[in-house]
Order: structure tokens, then sequence, then C-alpha cells
């Protein structure tokens, strides 16, 4: 699965994140140098699902989190391989699925107006 090779380094396999460098799995110390250094210099990694997440981005439109996650997709810091647009809206309907969205009628597309919160009964 495609978040679990890539976001799932920094962001926990639980989408939770990691609220201390010792906190999460997969651990810390099992990850490449520049991922350990990155946690440890930013101390925490934003949860991609649950409350914490949808605080911050239930208010916004699914365009816009697919536009975020692009963001770090593209970075070339993070050397992510096959991350392309496709990938990223993947991904983000994981995390939405994993904060509780329902699938809907529609294809997911980057262009999606719909506010977040409005996808979690």
């Amino acid at each position: 699965m495609a978040y679990e090779n890539s976001c799932s380094k920094c962001h926990t396999l639980s989408l939770l994140g990691r609220y201390s460098v010792e906190e999460g799995f997969p651990p810390v110390d099992s990850l490449p140098a520049s991922y350990q250094e990155f946690i440890r210099r930013s101390k925490q990694v934003p949860p991609l699902a649950g409350k914490v997440f949808l605080s911050r981005w239930g208010q916004k439109t699914v365009a816009e989190l697919i536009a975020r996650f692009q963001i770090t997709a593209s970075d070339p810091f993070f050397q992510f391989q096959n991350m392309n647009d496709e990938t990223v809206v993947n991904i983000t309907a994981y995390a939405l699925k994993v904060s509780g969205a329902r699938a809907g009628t529609e294809p997911l597309m980057r262009t999606n107006g719909a506010v977040v919160n409005s996808l979690i009964p």
C-alpha cells in the first residue's frame, strides 16, 4: 500500500502521528537516518486521521487536503517512489476513510470541493 511505503514512516501506521520521538510504529530508530533527523528536529509529526486531524482539516475542502499532501509528496527530501497524482489522491482517500468517511458514488478527484467534515458521519 502506498501509505505504508511512504507516509507511515513519519505519521505511523495508525495515521495518528507522533507526539514525541519515542511514540509510534515503526520506531524512529528503524527509519533511514534522514527521517530520524527530520522527526527529532520537528519533535512531533501531525496525525493524518482522527480528532486532531479533523480539527485542523475538517473545515477545509478535499481539494485543499489533496493539494497539501501533494506538496509533501513532491518534496525531494522524502524521496518517495512512484508518488504520482493518483497515488496522492488514493492516500488522501485512505486518510479520510480512517477518519470515518464513507465512500461516495463518485471517484475522489483533486478538484473535489466537498468540505472534509461533510464526508464524516
